[in-house]
């Protein structure tokens, strides 16, 4: 959902599309390498984020983050991920997609690099760096599975969506563990090293100009605005909920838990689960889809549903059944997929396609920004995590009812 690329990876998974890209013929070296750089960048791909919430406790400690510097902190990648949309296409059309992706790695080495030296500033500085990075590489990824993939895209991208699940869990998982062996910086620090060996295997593969792309076909600009479409905007608040809904637990779950009398371990097994349960229900959501879009609005429901029934037991019965409730969460964070597949199954042209996935990206983000900025705020101020999950079970019922109305009819132009 980030850009025209992401319109690719949208299609591919929903319903066959001609491909874009002719493969040249390629060594057997070249595709074990570029898999293989696909998978180490689809990793790196959340666990800047997912860090900094499984050591924001301790990171706020050490530093002495005011309740605005977390609030931004927490805010921060949906910022740097809608205006990071706006820069990838023309750095794309200028150096090409492999050399742009060696491009945003270095970036997000950089940023981490740089918020783990010393004060809030330079924190806040390198998370701004790594977010935008971030950004990029998940506009780019799907183009990268359709020059590598040929035939096979549809599993790549199934591949990339699920190793970004996962590079996110272990984040999770294994943060907590290091920042209280070895501090914070190590905490966040050791994740420098799974970005370094991406860019160890991308900077060759980009040096090797073994792909050529297709001159994609000349479509017909709609003179329609989609910003007068209904249909449109309920996709978007769908799209932004949902990943408002996400974002908020990737960077506040382990916090909430241990508020709710969770033990930080306990916290950090619970995250990860719900990580790895999100990834499993996004492969079923996927396959289903590629098979029958018609389907599509009904996982929009059931996902938005899990989700709630989540947050709703999370908040008036943590201590009876938490990995339940993790469950749960964990399927509704799945909602992404629905939410990706629904964009070319509601427009009539490649073009069309192209301008509400443009839109869903950023609207959908800006209103991601407030969940967690506000749950940080909710937190903090109340002193109890009741009153934060009471705010995202809200923006839960109104996913649902966006989920309704956005497939009410079939296309944005009806």
């Amino acid at each position: 959902m980030f850009s025209s690329s992401s319109t690719l990876f949208a299609n591919e998974r929903t319903m066959p599309i001609p491909t874009v890209v002719i493969p040249a013929v390629r060594p057997m070296w070249w595709r074990v390498l570029a898999v293989g750089a696909l998978v180490l960048a689809a990793f790196n791909a959340r666990t800047a984020v997912t860090a900094v919430g499984a050591a924001l406790p301790e990171i706020r400690a050490a530093l002495g983050l005011s309740t605005t510097a977390v609030a931004i902190l927490t805010a921060m990648p949906c910022l740097c991920i809608a205006a990071t949309t706006l820069l990838v296409p023309p750095l794309r059309r200028r150096s090409g997609t492999q050399t742009s992706v060696v491009v945003f790695l270095g970036v997000l080495l950089a940023g981490q690099a740089v918020r783990i030296t010393h004060g809030h500033w330079l924190l806040l500085a390198g998370t701004v760096l790594a977010c935008c990075a971030i950004g990029g590489l998940q506009v780019l990824l799907p183009a990268v599975c359709q020059q590598i993939g040929g035939r096979r895209t549809a599993a790549l991208t199934t591949l990339s969506a699920s190793m970004i699940g996962v590079g996110a869990a272990t984040a999770t998982a294994i943060t907590p563990w290091l920042t209280a062996l070895r501090g914070w910086r190590t905490g966040l620090g050791i994740w420098i090293l799974p970005v370094a060996a991406a860019l160890f295997l991308w900077i060759p593969l980009s040096l090797a100009r073994t792909t050529r792309a297709a001159s994609p076909p000349r479509m017909p600009r709609s003179r329609r605005s989609l910003l007068r479409s209904a249909q449109a905007w309920y996709l978007t608040l769908f799209m932004g909920l949902q990943s408002l809904q996400a974002l908020s637990m990737l960077s506040w779950q382990p916090v909430l838990l241990r508020v709710t009398g969770v033990s930080p371990v306990g916290a950090s097994a619970l995250s990860a689960g719900t990580l790895l349960v999100s990834i499993a229900a996004s492969v079923v959501i996927t396959a289903s889809c590629y098979r029958n879009t018609t389907r599509i609005g009904m996982w929009m429901v059931l996902t938005t549903c899990s989700g709630g029934l989540g947050l709703l037991g999370l908040l008036v019965a943590p201590a009876t059944a938490p990995i339940l409730w993790a469950a749960l969460l964990g399927v509704g964070m799945a909602a992404l997929a629905p939410a990706l597949a629904a964009i070319p199954a509601h427009t009539t042209s490649d073009d069309e396609t192209t301008r509400l996935s443009a839109m869903a990206q950023g609207f959908g983000y800006l209103l991601a920004a407030v969940g967690p900025a506000l749950t940080a705020t909710l937190r903090d101020t109340t002193g109890t995590a009741h009153w934060a999950i009471a705010a995202l079970l809200f923006f839960c019922l109104l996913q649902l009812l966006f989920s309704v109305l956005a497939n009410r009819r079939r296309n944005v132009s009806t």
